[in-house]
């Protein structure tokens, strides 16, 4: 079919239980854009919108394949709306499609903005674009759309952003420095880029983050590896240079630098033996002392060294440790220019419903800070202060005694609870929630959760656990942030109880 494209989107139907189709749009002949879809004309369960504004004015010709009818409506605006039975309540979803990687976390002009990876027609992975979304607060997110989209060099793969407060690269106009987005294009991962590598390029905004235009001169780093990707870019004051770390393959990264953030070269390769893809890499104040700064080196399931560094080399002074030992929250990345110097970061959990338009969620935002324990430091996580103006009420309980006959039992009115637990170390209890258990064995100091369980430190020979549960995604902290468990699991309302028991004779929490 061919057609005047006079709209803003096209809303295709689909069904979960429909044929994958690939959709070609041709303008003049020229393949410049295809997605995948299970495009169902008959019994659709959903409308998925395509943002249509860059092709506005053209005729746009869209063949299927398998071939079929294509139909589809018009709109120029679009709702966001965030029903549905399995919705979480606190943690952000988009309103239709798959979400993964948290892309391009930057603070600027009085706004948290923050993009993820987006596939606009399904509710699984794939046709990766950047979504984007804004906020006051961290908290109360506004979703404003699809900011990147696949092109002839690939499609939109994950990446970071800075402000360019000294008009380095002359992309400003105005008078507001730009906004940078250092992002990866995937070549070869779609028809339209067939037979292209993976490259490193470059996009920038001069409305706020609203508008992303991509660099004519793209891409600013060509392929070094394979599928080498997701540039992290950040500012290094010592030297006034600016540092990017790239993951290359399979356990290695570069770390590379610039003084103009337009030319690129390596200074040096890390290998984190047990993790991939996703590199983040900022400083931090170790125990808040601003005269001992170190720097943390993670990747995307949530390994991670400490170290020093000086604009020229990243000194490791630590084992590669670990924090989060859940079932999800992957590919964790930090927000730059935050003015009160917080270093903050999200991830996403990965999960998949059937019938449901929305796949994944991000995070509640985390303060990232560096604790020492019995004389090691470790990288902490824990939510940010702002999480607690959701709080409709707060019950707190003391001195509570709990034996093998007698567990203490709380009616939980939502879905959504923040729950924070002492006790002492030299007994074991188990928690229960909407039917979800956790567990703390006093024997080997093991936290367990479902089929996942993380070795604490219980300095001074207590356990401090703090859960924030959600309709399908729960995050638990321990030992002061610095074991973190992201666990996936839909809730079963009718157990809408909170139950701590221990066979300890008496125990108190």
């Amino acid at each position: 079919m061919e057609f005047l494209c006079d709209t803003n989107y096209i809303l295709f139907p689909t069904s979960d239980n429909a044929q994958n189709k690939r959709l070609y749009f041709y303008i003049d002949n020229e393949l410049v854009y295809d997605i995948v879809l299970k495009l169902d004309n008959d019994s659709p369960d959903y409308k998925f919108p395509v943002n249509m504004r860059r092709f506005k004015g053209n005729k746009v010709k869209i063949i299927s394949n398998p071939m079929m009818n294509i139909c589809f409506e018009k709109a120029d605006k679009i709702q966001f709306d965030y029903d549905g039975k399995y919705r979480p309540l606190v943690h952000f979803t988009a309103a239709k499609g798959w979400i993964n990687d948290p892309n391009g976390l930057v603070y600027a002009n009085g706004k948290y903005l923050m993009y993820f990876q987006h596939n606009p027609v399904a509710a699984t992975w794939g046709n990766m674009h950047w979504g984007g979304a804004v906020s006051d607060d961290l908290i109360h997110w506004e979703e404003i759309g699809d900011v990147l989209f696949p092109d002839k060099d690939g499609t939109m793969f994950s990446g970071s952003a800075i402000i360019d407060k000294k008009n380095l690269t002359g992309l400003q106009s105005g008078n507001e420095p730009a906004i940078l987005y250092f992002y990866t294009s995937a070549g070869n991962t779609s028809e339209t880029s067939k037979g292209k590598p993976f490259t490193q390029c470059l996009a920038y905004s001069n409305d706020g983050g609203k508008t992303l235009i991509k660099y004519d001169k793209n891409p600013i780093i060509k392929n070094i590896i394979k599928e080498n990707r997701d540039p992290k870019v950040i500012y290094c004051e010592p030297d006034d240079s600016y540092i990017m770390v790239l993951f290359l393959d399979s356990h290695s990264f570069a770390i590379l630098k610039s003084k103009n953030l337009l030319d690129w070269s390596q200074i040096q390769e890390i290998t984190l033996p047990d993790d991939g893809e996703c590199p983040d890499f900022y400083p931090l104040c170790a125990d808040g002392d601003s005269k001992n700064i170190k720097w943390i080196f993670s990747a995307a399931s949530d390994r991670y060294y400490i170290g020093s560094f000086d604009g020229n080399k990243f000194i490791i002074e630590t084992e590669q440790k670990r924090l989060n030992f859940g079932n999800a929250s992957y590919a964790a990345q930090s927000w730059s220019d935050i003015p009160d110097g917080r270093r903050v970061r999200t991830a996403f959990a990965s999960f998949v419903i059937p019938n449901n338009p929305f796949g994944s969620c991000l995070n509640i935002p985390q303060n990232m800070t560096i604790k020492t324990i019995n004389g090691k430091p470790y990288l902490s996580a824990l939510p940010v202060k702002e999480f607690e103006m959701l709080y409709k009420n707060r019950d707190v309980k003391t001195d509570v005694v709990i034996n093998s006959d007698m567990p203490f039992i709380k009616s939980i009115q939502s879905k959504a609870c923040d729950i924070s637990v002492s006790a002492s170390a030299e007994n074991s209890f188990s928690l229960e929630l909407f039917g979800l258990k956790i567990s703390f064995n006093a024997d080997d100091k093991i936290l367990q959760c479902l089929d996942k369980s993380a070795p604490l430190k219980c300095e001074n020979g207590t356990v401090d656990l703090r859960i924030i549960f959600d309709t399908l995604y729960t995050e638990i902290f321990a030992d002061f942030g610095t074991v973190f468990m992201g666990m996936t699991y839909i809730a079963d309302s009718n157990l809408n109880s909170l139950r701590i028991e221990s066979k300890t004779q008496q125990f108190t929490i």
